[in-house]
């Protein structure tokens, strides 16, 4: 409990004036002895025990009243926001996720999650805080602080507005921790707005325990978690995972490989009408759906033989979270799928050469070629969409290095492989550990992948690749904070086959810890692994090549120009603001001649021509994929991840809006009510008996 105005609780000592008044009361009495006293005291000795109980009970409510009465006045609080005596911290931190799936809303008022949340932390921090202090709003999709003048600004600045992006909570714990610090806030109250996702938090990654220590070290810093954990069983969502462009002598036609989601995943057979919209044209199609998710492969949409190029968007019928209704797409000419394989051994380069040269899909290039450790720099970065670096890992400050770094920053693909002779050199965060063998003659075979989703997934019919016949009689370890994709099993001790780096920015590198020679494993003997492992790596990288390209909202999907992009989508490209074009789901181009740079991030040789040079470049951006899984960290977790620190969880709905700040001054006027009840019927004076009749009809008294 706490109160909004807790200095009026200074006033509690008034509780006792009505013993002070008694004591006085007993100072002013006169004692006056008459003769029939002795048998007045003797009646009182006979009820004293009970006479002083009274006087107490009668001192004790009065105590109460007013002690009730000061509460009251005080406006308590039911829900904790200011503490007993701490009143209002001198900075407040609003921690806000404004991921996609924070647009999830209640179908009977509209209300999303984000705004619920804004409305209600508005209101408490109105109410609970005032102007005492200082406000600042730290968003998930900038990480930028922005001083705020009131509580009401909160729901009003674009920082707070929605956006189609992830959110990172470490991220935005850690730039809430570097403003403390920086800023010297003194006593911080730091309110986190959630809907507690699984992708969101990233409880298994590296960062919490420096977080933890960071904030421990901090005097008067508390935490309060506003959680909307609740998903809608109903939600659908849906993604494009391929688009493919066919031409015959009579007709064209859009491939899409289209994929629903349910969140729940024992829904019965139904059939779910789809709306496509190709180049502003727009036709349905009908999907049937059974268990948690379907794909319809190779959907076929016509389109006319002039169009070459253009953009369009999968729909879903509106449902509680609209964010997931709809997937952008844009088709061009692809671009070739360029491979280029770092390596000093030809015994290693060649099956990875034969393996990314046979062609997947038919019209489409697939050009490779094999560079030594030392031509490294020769790399034409601009259009290679998968390197594959086998050797020694390159130094933390070598061009080389930076160049590998852009590379995956700009969504393009990197698969290291072990060198002969492993050394401490890092590559973000990740390096190598000395080989190890299989005992005996027997190898080791994978015991463990991951099958869901990434290089070694199902295939599109359903079937599992076989990653669990791939043999390894030699691989090497690997050190740093990485996802392990898939594990060796037997007498390997649960060794790593392939894992993807962990640190921010690494989702695109990857570690295969053997090599597909004859003497380390059967890669390139069996072939089916290696061949999809390295053509999906292959597909992800050329995602971001060529002049019509697919990406994930976020503060720079679009470069350090976003001004220089427009909205396709949308009749009014104008009310969408350049700094939140990057953040919002949707088709954009930008004219033929700007700088690639400004779209994929890499300012590596001959990024300054943007896709082919001769045509726009269009860009879909969509919510990242990760928005679409509803698993939510529970208390068990959150309790695990906030351990040592001073925080509290709000749980809220969006069906019951329970204000953060219930005052609950009525209970204490009940309780100052009854108080004063039962002071009065203590202090009224006992009934007299009346005496029953004489002979003669006097009265007389019982003691007569």
């Amino acid at each position: 409990m706490s109160f909004l105005a807790p200095l009026l609780l200074f006033a509690l000592p008034l509780a006792l004036l009505p013993v002070v008044i008694h004591l006085i009361h007993l100072l002013r009495r006169r004692q006056v002895k008459w003769a029939a006293m002795m048998f007045l005291l003797a009646a009182q000795r006979m009820n004293k025990g009970l006479s002083k109980l009274r006087q107490y009970l009668i001192l004790l409510f009065r105590m109460l009243a007013v002690a009730a009465l000061i509460f009251m006045i005080g406006r308590p609080l039911a829900g904790g926001l200011l503490g007993l005596t701490g009143g209002a911290p001198d900075s407040v931190i609003i921690l806000l996720d404004r991921s996609a799936s924070m647009e999830e809303q209640l179908l009977a008022t509209g209300t999303g999650k984000r705004t619920a949340g804004l409305r209600n932390l508005t209101a408490a921090i109105k109410d609970a805080y005032g102007k005492r202090s200082k406000l600042v709003l730290i968003d998930s999709a900038t990480l930028q602080p922005v001083n705020l003048e009131n509580a009401e600004a909160l729901a009003d600045v674009p920082q707070s507005g929605p956006t189609d992006t992830a959110a990172d909570v470490p991220s935005m714990l850690q730039s809430a921790l570097d403003y403390i610090t920086t800023n010297q806030t003194g006593r911080t109250d730091v309110w986190l707005v959630s809907d507690m996702r699984q992708s969101d938090w990233n409880a298994r990654g590296g960062r919490w325990a420096s977080l933890r220590a960071a904030f421990a070290t901090l005097q008067g810093v508390r935490f309060q978690v506003l959680a909307y954990p609740e998903t809608s069983p109903s939600d659908l969502g849906i993604s494009v995972e391929r688009v493919t462009r066919r031409e015959t002598n009579d007709k064209a036609e859009l491939l899409l490989d289209i994929r629903l989601n349910s969140a729940d995943p024992a829904a019965g057979p139904r059939t779910v009408p789809l709306r496509v919209v190709v180049n502003g044209v727009g036709s349905t199609l009908n999907a049937e759906m059974k268990g948690a998710q379907v794909l319809l492969q190779a959907r076929a949409i016509p389109i006319d033989k002039a169009t070459k190029r253009g953009w369009g968007r999968v729909e879903l019928p509106a449902d509680a979270s609209p964010a997931d209704n709809v997937y952008h797409f844009v088709f061009d000419q692809p671009a070739p799928l360029k491979s280029v394989i770092v390596s000093d051994s030809a015994e290693v380069s060649g099956p990875l050469t034969a393996a990314l040269t046979a062609p997947l899909e038919p019209g489409r290039t697939y050009p490779s070629s094999v560079l030594p450790l030392a031509r490294a720099a020769e790399i034409s970065w601009e259009d290679t969409a998968l390197i594959v670096w086998q050797g020694a890992l390159p130094g933390k400050d070598s061009a080389v290095a930076k160049q590998l770094e852009l590379h995956v920053a700009a969504g393009r693909t990197l698969l290291f492989m072990p060198p002969a002779q492993p050394d401490d050199t890092a590559f973000m965060g990740v390096n190598w550990t000395p080989w190890q063998s299989a005992a005996g003659d027997q190898p080791a075979l994978v015991e463990w992948w991951r099958s869901d989703a990434g290089l070694l997934a199902g295939t599109r019919a359903g079937t599992a690749l076989p990653v669990g016949e791939t043999e390894a009689r030699r691989w090497c370890g690997l050190a740093g904070d990485v996802v392990p994709l898939a594990r060796l099993g037997g007498e390997a001790g649960k060794g790593l086959l392939l894992a993807q780096a962990a640190r921010d920015g690494g989702n695109g590198a990857y570690f295969l810890t053997t090599l597909p020679t004859v003497g380390d494993s059967s890669l390139a003997r069996d072939g089916v692994v290696m061949f999809a492992m390295l053509h999906r790596a292959l597909q992800d990288g050329a995602a971001t090549l060529g002049n019509a390209r697919q990406k994930s909202a976020a503060v720079d999907a679009l470069g350090a120009e976003p001004a220089a992009w427009k909205r396709l989508d949308i009749e009014n490209a104008d009310s969408v603001l350049p700094v939140d074009r990057p953040l919002r789901a949707g088709v954009l181009e930008r004219a033929a001649g700007g700088s690639a740079g400004s779209a994929d991030n890499n300012s590596g040789a001959g990024a300054a021509t943007g896709g082919t040079g001769k045509d726009s470049l269009l860009i879909a951006l969509n919510r990242p994929p990760d928005e679409d899984a509803p698993q939510t960290v529970g208390r068990a977790v959150l309790e695990e991840l906030m351990a040592g620190l001073d925080w509290r969880l709000l749980e809220r709905t969006l069906e019951n809006e329970k204000s953060l700040t219930s005052e609950i001054w009525r209970t204490f006027l009940l309780l100052m009510a009854a108080a004063l009840v039962l002071e009065a019927l203590l202090s009224m004076p006992p009934r007299r008996s009346l005496a029953a009749p004489g002979p003669g009809g006097e009265l007389k008294s019982p003691a007569a």
